[in-house]
């Protein structure tokens, strides 16, 4: 099955539990610089036209509303808010529901009640004067929030990505549309305004069964994306009453688009006034992101019409996906303990957290890696865990670590128990004992697939990285060169015969072994039809290797931790950090190029199958043309070594 990441609700906690500790600095905090001059925000909620709506604005990293920053939409669908100063920081401009407002629906071409159990959304990674808040900002908002990110590069990665996806016409999908409030007589504009409101338009249309298409097609559009695939599902369970046909999607919104652009007056070449060969049902680039989250423990009852339980594939799938219940389903996650500021002491309100995976007790390395994942967006420092207890039906695993924000250390002193009530002892179908040969832990394999059959989802010649933990996880990456993580991680590994077996997504992965390594992998559906086979990339290259190599040379250093005073990067691509400290390029399993990041471009050389091993980041200058410090960290020893480039005695791109 695939696995979802916890949701990081630490990441709120902690930062909530420092703020309520700076006691009188909280004003500071919620309106930075008070002493700039007032500065205005006018907000256009779009569905069309939105009548007096209240609307709200919200630090994100804390939740915290801004004091005095509200305003309300009145008749003309434009709320103005005055504030002190800028927003420095991402924040959220929330509309709420209720009282009087109202909405015109594009679909009905009526106004309709926008009722208070109604909230919409944009999450912004910087000040803006203007901004439009709509079904695409509300979309991209759900997936930020429930995520847990909090940083401007996230926050711009996902806006970017629903407006690529579901209007690529667009530059910003946070512009202000143009308001229409009337079924006739509309002449929409031909720039980027009007362009936007057809768009919103035409993804009404596509709700216009429901009672209030606007706002059915926002709750539909927001689940249905949470997989980063509009496929009328969310993870493994699938809409009751679709909307629209996941299948047709993009011919059935862009015909919606065409009729309504001709209905208001945009007829000149539509397919590329509004990109339509360029609409996409999928969020690119947006894996690491979503890897936080937990689907299973989300509550979607705002679907329209709910949702099934699955695909309604073989059932027997379900005894698979069981692994003893640590799947998740059912089970309890519930954190206690105190956190430490400037020596006060204060505990924690009690956090449960349902249907998580529990880790396996007899593997460390997994309760670890669940643990950091949960702490995912923090800086978190000295991090350190032990397991207290487990059982057949419970798991308990003492956390203790430290953050610091705003130059305050919050240390933290956790129990972390999970609850597992998902046992299932009947379930003859899965091996719990199958543990994978060393020629696959921690191995990484880039593949190519050689297409036997038609209905896979991989394409004859496509390269694909596997990814092997030493807990018996495989992760798929389905685009390598593209740099942005893996697609899919699977576990519940079982052995048929000579084989290790995986199970997704209606596809079944059959790892076959020799004694010097793995032979190939081969795809089969779910009722056991050969598909093809994933056999080894004939290349011995390592990707992205001329990314080290081009920077080459030997680099002045400084920082703790560091007794030389140099680091040496070979033509190679070995890279000597320290005394007692060096990797050759044999050493290498992959290396990540994160030099297209806004902020802290970086290349990553690691030498292990995932973070926790060893690895070493080159951190470059804004440009990317020099390196500015290097980082040696092996999160699992807890080590974590960072010197800052001085300058090179030779060759080199240091600072």
């Amino acid at each position: 099955m695939k696995i979802y990441k916890l949701r990081n609700w630490l990441v709120i906690l902690s930062v909530f539990i420092l703020a309520s500790c700076l006691g009188d600095d909280d004003d500071n905090n919620n309106t930075p610089d008070q002493t700039a001059q007032t500065t205005e925000i006018k907000v256009s909620p779009a569905l069309g036209l939105t009548k007096n709506a209240n609307v709200r604005l919200i630090l994100l990293a804390t939740n915290t509303p801004i004091e005095g920053a509200t305003g309300n939409t009145g008749e003309t669908g434009v709320a103005t808010i005055t504030l002190a100063s800028a927003i420095t920081e991402p924040f959220i401009v929330e509309v709420l529901g209720g009282g009087d407002a109202e909405y015109f629906d594009e679909a009905k071409g009526v106004f309709l009640t926008l009722g208070a159990d109604t909230t919409l959304r944009a999450v912004l990674s910087s000040f803006q004067s203007e901004v439009g808040v709509t079904t695409l900002t509300e979309i991209a908002a759900t997936a930020i929030l429930n995520t847990g990110a909090t940083s401007a590069e996230a926050i711009n990665l996902v806006n970017e990505q629903v407006r690529v996806a579901l209007a690529p016409a667009l530059t910003d999908i946070t512009m202000p549309p143009q308001l229409i409030d009337a079924a006739s007589g509309v002449t929409a504009s031909s720039d980027q305004a009007g362009i936007y409101a057809v768009s919103l338009a035409a993804l009404a249309q596509l709700g216009s069964s429901a009672s209030s298409p606007a706002l059915a097609i926002i709750d539909a559009l927001r689940a249905d994306f949470l997989d980063l695939t509009i496929d009328g599902k969310v993870g493994d369970q699938a809409f009751e009453s679709p909307l629209y046909n996941a299948s047709n999607f993009i011919s059935e919104y862009t015909s919606a688009i065409q009729a309504y652009a001709q209905q208001v007056g945009l007829t000149d070449d539509l397919s590329a006034t509004f990109s339509l060969d360029n609409i996409k049902k999928t969020l690119e680039g947006l894996s690491d992101i979503f890897a936080s989250l937990d689907l299973g423990s989300l509550e979607l009852d705002f679907v329209p019409g709910g949702l099934s339980s699955g695909s309604g594939g073989d059932s027997d799938d379900d005894d698979n996906d069981d692994n003893n219940g640590n799947d998740g389903e059912g089970n309890t996650l519930t954190i206690t303990g105190s956190t430490t500021v400037a020596g006060v002491t204060t505990g924690i309100e009690e956090i449960k957290i349902r249907n998580v995976p529990a880790p396996d007790p007899n593997d460390l390395e997994t309760i670890r890696k669940q643990i950091e994942d949960s702490l995912a967006e923090l800086e978190v420092n000295d991090l350190a865990f032990e397991l207290v207890s487990s059982s057949d039906t419970e798991i308990v695993v003492s956390v203790r670590y430290s953050v610091t924000t705003q130059g305050v250390t919050v240390t933290s002193d956790l129990t972390y128990t999970w609850t597992l009530t998902g046992k299932d002892d009947d379930d003859d179908d899965m091996d719990d004992d199958v543990m994978l040969p060393e020629v696959l832990k921690g191995k990484v394999f880039d593949m190519v697939f050689m297409l036997s059959e038609s209905g896979s989802s991989y394409a004859d010649g496509q390269k694909v990285r596997f990814t092997f933990s030493s807990s018996g996880m495989m992760f798929i990456d389905t685009d390598p060169e593209a740099g942005n993580g893996d697609e899919m991680s699977l576990d519940d590994v079982m052995m048929e015969g000579s084989e290790y077996v995986y199970k997704d997504d209606g596809f079944i992965y059959k790892v076959s072994v020799t004694e010097t390594g793995l032979n190939e992998i081969n795809l089969f559906t779910m009722e056991n039809m050969f598909l093809g086979s994933f056999t080894a990339d004939g290349g011995d290259e390592i990707a992205n290797l001329e990314l080290v190599t081009a920077r080459a040379g030997e680099y002045r250093v400084v920082g703790e931790g560091h007794s030389r005073g140099t680091v040496v990067i070979g033509s190679d691509g070995s890279i000597d950090f320290d005394t007692g400290i060096s990797f050759a390029q044999s050493d290498i399993v992959i290396i990540y190029d994160r030099t297209n990041l806004e902020e802290e471009k970086r290349i990553q050389v690691s030498y292990g199958a995932d973070n926790n091993e060893p690895l070493i980041n080159l951190f470059l200058s804004a440009d990317g043309s020099t390196i500015t410090s290097i980082q040696y960290r092996i999160l699992k020893d807890e080590v974590d070594i960072m010197v800052t480039v001085e300058g090179t005695v030779t060759g080199g791109g240091g600072g």
